[in-house]
């Protein structure tokens, strides 16, 4: 009997030493998500980034990069992906925009289904909580951090080359995202920051909203060096023709000289990893009007 107690309270003090002492994953927590579905495509090239590619179970009709998405099932659209699609998924993590799919994340969460919703379009600070809190959700804190620094560098060398080329000042941009409505880049969001850290004025940025309405008028005030038209590999795109059509007549020195320049925006409306390269994507336009140094008309 003296023995069986000794080994009893023995195994009480191991117990005891298991639940203080011991990580959280070795005391029996849950354990990391290993079938996540993301709910945009600036998550899933996240996800990617940071070393959890091979956990995602579900995307969205959107996701294009990296190729190997395209064999990953579908959960429908960004806007409207299909809560019986991502369920059939059998999910144990969803990951989506707060904005867009609270309502959607509410009920996965009243079924079971934990969900993590994050900030992204706002500006460059919430691609950076983002990345960050991804991989502190999911373990991978220096790999994330390791992500962000590699951004902040590439913005930098993106500044340095503007200043190096436009050392008088770099001709401004004006991004349309569609134009019925007319609607541009405002000046709170990923864009006019990136803008802004790479010293290339946004023509919109004194409009004080995410992606706001502009009437043609409101263009001509601002008058900007060039115009881009982002246009996307999947879902319906605006082309410089359109956008030209729409603005004809009006006094726009863009429109009037043909500087409509094309860029991706599977690249500049994801905010996510690829920011330094959207960055340059955004020089690569203002080079093809103004290789030669920038001089206001």
């Amino acid at each position: 009997m003296k023995f069986r107690f000794h080994s009893t309270l023995t195994t009480l003090f191991l117990l005891l030493f298991l639940m203080l002492f011991l990580p959280p994953e070795a005391g029996g927590s849950d354990p990391p998500a290993r079938r996540i579905v993301s709910l945009a495509p600036s998550i899933t090239e996240t996800l990617f980034a940071i070393g959890a590619g091979e956990r995602i179970a579900g995307v969205t009709d959107h996701d294009v990069f990296p190729d190997c998405v395209r064999s990953i099932p579908s959960v429908g659209g960004y806007f409207d992906p299909s809560l019986e699609r991502i369920l059939s998924l059998s999910p144990d993590l969803v990951i989506g925009i707060a904005t867009f799919h609270s309502r959607l994340m509410e009920r996965l969460e009243s079924l079971g289904v934990q969900t993590l919703p994050l900030t992204l379009h706002r500006g460059l600070d919430g691609v950076r909580g983002s990345v960050l809190e991804l991989g502190a959700y999911l373990g991978l804190d220096e790999r994330s951090q390791g992500v962000w620094n590699g951004i902040e560098e590439e913005l930098e060398s993106v500044r340095m080359d503007v200043a190096s080329l436009f050392p008088g000042g770099s001709p401004s941009l004006l991004v349309v995202v569609w134009h019925d409505p007319l609607t541009v880049a405002g000046g709170v969001n990923y864009i006019d920051d990136i803008l802004g850290k790479i010293g290339i004025p946004n023509a919109a940025s004194d409009i004080r909203y995410t992606f706001p309405q502009v009437d043609p008028e409101g263009i001509v005030s601002r008058d900007p060096d060039v115009i881009l038209v982002p246009r996307t590999e999947k879902g319906m795109s605006l082309s410089p023709r359109d956008l030209a059509d729409a603005l004809e007549g009006f006094p726009i020195r863009a429109v009037k000289k043909g500087r409509i320049a094309v860029v991706s925006a599977d690249l500049l409306f994801h905010p996510g990893p690829r920011v330094g390269e959207a960055a340059r994507s955004l020089l690569d336009a203002a080079m093809l009007f103004f290789g030669d140094g920038y001089e206001e008309d």
